[in-house]
């Protein structure tokens, strides 16, 4: 009987030992479970973010692409504008040319008509000769009638401005 209270021991050991085992790759298999799970919910946080930030990006492209078709636009309105006002001014430019050398023309033309006049000056005032042993400076002779006439020595006002 002895041999069979042996065995006996030995299975019961057996199958403790074996019921451990179980239990033990149980709780490996548990944990294994319990991280693919936590992968799988990682990996679909992931996917959320990355679509997320896709859309994101694609909504950025096109307000990007709004606002380069709107300042390229302006810049053709600046550009438009700089080119008018250029026109306008070399416009005017020539315009001021064209009178400036057209009033050059008529003063020269009344200056070559003045130097071709006949001058007539007015008489002048006779000087006394010089006496023999008088001293001092020679003196006019014209005589001052002062609103006697409109015209002739002595007429008129003396002003200097």
């Amino acid at each position: 009987m002895c041999s069979g209270g042996k065995r006996r021991r030995e299975e019961v050991r057996a199958r403790n030992q074996q019921s451990r085992l179980d239990q033990e790759a149980r709780r490996k298999q548990a944990e294994l479970d319990r991280l693919a799970q936590q992968r799988v919910a990682v990996a679909q946080q992931q996917q959320e973010r990355s679509s997320a930030l896709q859309a994101q990006q694609s909504q950025q492209i096109a307000a990007q692409q709004a606002e380069s078709a709107l300042l390229q636009e302006q810049q053709v309105q600046r550009i438009a504008g700089i080119e008018g006002r250029a026109a306008a001014s070399t416009a005017a430019a020539e315009k001021s040319k064209v009178e400036s050398m057209a009033a050059g023309r008529a003063v020269a033309s009344s200056l070559g008509v003045l130097s071709k006049a006949e001058r007539a000056q007015g008489r002048t005032a006779s000087v006394s000769k010089r006496g023999g042993k008088s001293r001092g400076s020679r003196q006019t002779t014209a005589s001052l009638n002062i609103g006697a006439t409109s015209s002739g020595s002595g007429s008129g006002s003396n002003l200097s401005i």
